[in-house]
């Protein structure tokens, strides 16, 4: 069961690690929001082309 939910997991903490750190702190947290809200986009992008292929 793990091996099934193991990556949406984490992409779902990232997402909210992102969401979090761009809502309440400044500086290195933006950069923090950025990188946990830019991964899973690049995930989400890198499986969507990979299947038109």
């Amino acid at each position: 069961m793990m091996r099934i939910w193991a990556w949406p997991v984490v992409l779902a903490l990232l997402t909210a690690g992102g969401l979090a750190a761009g809502l309440v702190s400044d500086g290195l947290g933006d950069v923090a929001a950025w990188i946990g809200l830019g991964i899973p986009v690049a995930v989400c992008l890198g499986c969507s082309l990979r299947r038109r292929a």
